[in-house]
This record gives C-alpha cells, sequence and structure tokens, in this order.
C-alpha cells in the first residue's frame, strides 16, 4: 500500500477480532517505535506490556467504572438548542469503548519515559514528552515515569462501525510568515 493510502486509512480501532497476535509481531511494532526520532539519542523508553484479563482489569479499573457510568443513548438524545454535532457522535461512540477496547486487545503496550518532573518551565524539559510521541506515532508506556498513552494492538473487527470524520481544510490551517 502507498505511504499516503496508509496514512488516509489510519483510523482507531476500538473493536478486535478474538484472534491471538503472535509475540514477535508485537516487538516488530516497538522495534519500529525505536527507530522514532529523540531528543538524545537515547532511545531511553520502555514499555509495558499487558495481556491477561487481570492485569487489564487491574490497569484499567478506572476506565471501566467511567465506561460503565455512560449512558450514550442518553448522552446523544439530551436536548439541545443545536443538531448533535460530529465530535459528540463521535464521543457518544467511543466513551462506552474506552475500557472494552483495551481489555479486548490482545496486547496493550504502554510507552513510558523516565522524567524528573514534567513541566514547561523550560521547553527542553517537555523533550522527553515530544519525543515519546515519536515514539507512539511510529507503532501505531517506578513513579519517575509519565504514562502518555495506552495502545491497544490486535486485529481489527471489519464489521465495526466506521464514524464519519471531520476533514480539515488545510488552507485555513496555513499562516505564512504571521499569525492572523
Amino acid at each position: 500500500m502507498e505511504f499516503y493510502e496508509v496514512i488516509r486509512k489510519r483510523r482507531t480501532v476500538r473493536e478486535f477480532l478474538d484472534k491471538e497476535v503472535d509475540f514477535e509481531a508485537i516487538k516488530r511494532i516497538l522495534e519500529a517505535g525505536n527507530q522514532a526520532p529523540t531528543w538524545n539519542h537515547n532511545r531511553s523508553w520502555s514499555y509495558i506490556i499487558l495481556k491477561t484479563d487481570e492485569e487489564k482489569e487491574y490497569a484499567f479499573e478506572y476506565a471501566k467504572k467511567i465506561a460503565d457510568k455512560f449512558d450514550a443513548e442518553k448522552y446523544l438524545n439530551a436536548p439541545r438548542p443545536y443538531s448533535t454535532t460530529l465530535a459528540q457522535k463521535m464521543y457518544g461512540y467511543a466513551m462506552p469503548r474506552q475500557y472494552t477496547m483495551l481489555k479486548d486487545a490482545p496486547y496493550v503496550v504502554i510507552p513510558v519515559f523516565r522524567c524528573k518532573e514534567l513541566n514547561g518551565e523550560y521547553v527542553s524539559k517537555l523533550n522527553p514528552f515530544s519525543t515519546i510521541w515519536c515514539v507512539i506515532e511510529n507503532i501505531f508506556l517506578p513513579p519517575t515515569y509519565m504514562i502518555p498513552v495506552f495502545i491497544g494492538i490486535g486485529y481489527a473487527d471489519p464489521n465495526e462501525t466506521v464514524l464519519e470524520q471531520n476533514v480539515a481544510d488545510l488552507n485555513k490551517q496555513l499562516h505564512y510568515g504571521r499569525w492572523k
């Protein structure tokens, strides 16, 4: 598949097939992540791998409580002085799946990076945070580590609902020489 076609077809998967994933494939994905650019050239990231239901239930206990409380039907049909927006439709679809999309994934990868503190006092203190996102882009995890994301890895269910996407107008996003 051509690169830009891959980019166009990329989406968040919230429903996985009940199909085992060979751990060698996970290792290849993480090797791709390790090829990401890094601010200090050390590639000092670590990865937490969750596989069992018990590990995932423990890690995502809070997400389960939130998802269990969320009533998508009530949320989407609440009286509004305007039509339900695309973002609200997406939220109504995604919220109930915040737990199951991770629990049902054959593997969950949590990229982590070591940081003494994370703040914007000095831009260079944000370098570890920005480079872990490069890792996350390439693989699409102790108290001194930051967990920026949880990544469920498995085979996408081809019957999952494909939601309408907002298409950004690049011409409105470009600002030449100054912000206007």
